[in-house]
């Protein structure tokens, strides 16, 4: 059966032509829009000539419309993200895959392939090629859709029916036509929603290297704040995991500081890993204290800091040939490691991993206090108690427990500040931490910051940090999570000698948000899982397990015994082989017979007389069957033609035959 060429024919080639150049053309792959139709054409002129016969057709596999998947999949996971806006790779990938199984179908068209797919793969192709059209474009679109009718209608259809989608294209087209000049009006403020969306969602909030008061709130408020922002892969997650120690307050920002205390260098590799000592053999286990080492999985721009608890001995990252480390164990140096990244933290489980007297000391930026401040400062400290009868400041522990005791009295935990906006800038100075004195509501970067504020001015050396605090465990799970809702602030107050952690926010602000639901804990622990496998597979961990197996593979190759066990296990295969054998041929030895052998004989010397005379017995012809097609060819003959002593051989060798079958079958019944 051979294609039925009309009009209607033509214009089906013509629109799938017009659905393939509109798709290259929208999406600036213009030479593949035209690939494709030129495929169309030669496709539809075979198809339409004597020379592809249905039969004749290229059959429809489905594995070439599968396989194609796989790198059109691997090139959508390769195309950048757009921050504001649907990237049209989402659009483009979907069109020309669509475009290639409708390739595919008309090829086969008859044999495999179907009408009814050339027609919804190519429509579709069709739409998408209309996404942000270029302009000028669009008719030609329209008449790419009139080609699909004309050529897909059934034969007799009354016209009005042509009319009715005629309308009904129209009355889509003006929809979609309002409806983008709709979006042209309002993508400046849709467009402001996308960004702001995209910058919470991909970026952690409060820890650029310049904090503004209130950077955290968006981490409480937003709709991302049970995203799930950090993975510490360990049975006992520290309960402060800390990003930033900042330096310098100034007009409601904290800056960080402006040098760090060294900068760490490799001191030795782990596969694919840099270890980054804090001081030199501290990170080596030993019998004298146990190390542990513990993975970080970070899921969002985490501004090139190492979230790590207090007292790390080292950091191990990839990709990094150096740390920054500054006052009060903050390190930086992975923003050449890529927005998400991943690296261990080494803490000790004994006492015998001791930091340098030389990175613990505080120094004179652990009391920088802005003069501005200093009316505010005094004010509160008046407030607070924190002089005693002689005028004196109080020192230690103390001062830090009035400190906590009056915010847990006289204030309360809350997102917002009342009047902040109203008053910042004007009533307040410019400072919003006056008005959070004054409204006594607030949260944990407030609490913080007065604090710090306040213990410098007392002469008393405190850091503003930032991080992570109360992680998520789970029973079954090997790991815990830090959520955005986790995100804090809190001090760090050098007192009787040592570095303590201050949090001065008061307690009602523990607990922020809904607890994630069923399904999200489900799939966020086979997420993080998955995390752990590409881990593994990536890190290069599995590199040490093949040269171990490798390292035992030759020790065993270069032993004797290997070659004694290989040499006894051949020789019993042998034997083996040798027992098998005889006892076959005994077996059969015992049931032959002497007789049997006897009537062998003789049918082996009747078939020898009969070659001579050039009868032969066929590869599987029966003896039976044999004899009688000799005794047929041998009527034939007369004693003249042969000599009469060949003649009786002759016979006589069809009587052995006779006798053979006599005596064969009648042994057998």
């Amino acid at each position: 059966m051979m294609e039925k060429v009309d009009i209607r024919y033509v214009f089906k080639v013509l629109f799938l032509c017009i659905a393939s150049v509109m798709l290259g053309n929208t999406f600036d792959f213009l030479w593949l829009g035209l690939l494709f139709a030129l495929y169309f054409v030669v496709i539809g002129i075979l198809n339409a000539t004597s020379r592809r016969e249905f039969v004749k057709r290229p059959r429809y596999k489905k594995i070439f419309a599968y396989g194609a998947i796989v790198p059109l999949a691997l090139f959508w996971v390769m195309t950048p993200t757009v921050e504001n806006g649907v990237s049209p790779y989402l659009i483009f990938l979907p069109g020309i895959y669509l475009l290639y199984l409708a390739a595919l179908q008309e090829r086969s068209r008859g044999n495999g392939g179907f009408e009814v797919f050339v027609a919804f793969d190519g429509v579709a192709a069709l739409l998408l090629g209309m996404y942000l059209v270029p302009h000028g474009w669009g008719p030609v679109g329209i008449v790419g859709f009139l080609l699909a009718l004309c050529a897909y209608s059934r034969r007799g259809t009354s016209p009005y029916k042509y009319l009715i989608f005629i309308l009904v294209l129209a009355a889509l087209g003006g929809i979609s036509y309002v409806s983008w000049h709709y979006w042209k009006s309002q993508r400046y403020r849709y467009g402001a929603e996308m960004a702001e969306n995209f910058y919470q969602r991909e970026r952690m909030m409060g820890f650029d290297p310049v904090v503004a008061l209130g950077s955290f709130g968006s981490n409480f408020t937003s709709r991302y704040n049970d995203q799930v922002v950090l993975r510490v892969w360990t049975a006992f997650p520290p309960s402060y995991l800390k990003a930033a120690s900042y330096e310098k307050y100034v007009g409601g920002l904290w800056k960080l500081p402006a040098s760090p205390v060294k900068n760490l260098l490799p001191a030795y590799y782990q596969v694919d890993y840099a270890v980054f000592e804090v001081a030199d053999s501290l990170t080596r286990a030993s019998e004298r204290r146990e190390v542990e080492q513990v993975w970080v999985q970070s899921t969002l721009d985490n501004f090139g800091f190492v979230f790590a608890p207090y007292g790390a001995l080292g950091f191990a990252a990839k990709d990094v040939d150096s740390l920054s480390y500054y006052a009060g164990g903050m390190v930086q140096g992975l923003d050449g490691n890529g927005k998400r990244s991943d690296w261990y933290y080494f803490r000790c489980g004994s006492d015998d991993c001791g930091f340098p007297d030389s990175m613990k000391a505080p120094n004179e930026n652990d009391l920088l206090l802005g003069t501005r401040n200093i009316p505010l400062i005094d004010t509160v400290i008046e407030a607070m108690g924190l002089y005693d009868s002689l005028g004196d400041t109080l020192r230690g522990i103390g001062t830090l427990e009035k400190i906590r005791d009056y915010f847990r009295e006289n204030f309360t935990y809350s997102l917002s500040i009342p009047g902040l906006r109203r008053r910042f800038g004007s009533n307040s100075g410019g400072d919003p931490l006056a008005v959070f004195w004054q409204t006594k509501q607030g949260y944990c970067e407030y609490y913080a910051t007065l604090s710090v504020l306040v213990l410098r001015r007392l002469r008393i050396p405190a850091r503003y940090a930032t991080g992570f605090v109360r992680p998520e465990v789970r029973n079954g799970r090997p790991y815990a999570v830090f959520r955005r809702k986790n995100s804090h602030a809190w001090a760090e107050v050098f007192v009787d000698g040592r570095w303590l952690v201050f949090d001065p926010t008061p307690p009602l602000g523990i607990v922020i948000g809904d607890v994630p639901g069923w399904w999200n804990l489900k799939w966020e622990g086979v997420r993080g899982r998955l995390a752990r496998v590409m881990h593994l597979l990536k890190e290069g961990g599995w590199r040490v397990v093949v040269d171990r197996f490798q390292e035992s593979s030759r020790s065993i190759v270069e032993s004797l015994i290997l070659y004694v066990l290989l040499l006894i296990l051949v020789l019993g295969f042998v034997l083996r082989r040798f027992y098998v054998v005889y006892n076959g041929r005994a077996k059969s030895r015992a049931y032959v017979s002497a007789k049997v052998k006897e009537w062998g004989k003789k049918l082996n010397a009747a078939e020898r007389i009969l070659a001579r005379f050039g009868y032969r017995r066929e590869p599987g012809e029966t003896v039976g069957a044999f004899e009688r097609r000799v005794k047929i060819a041998l009527s034939s003959l007369t004693e003249s033609q042969v000599a009469l002593k060949k003649f009786q051989k002759a016979r006589q060798a069809l009587l052995t035959l006779d006798e053979y079958e006599s005596n064969r079958w009648g042994e057998t019944r």
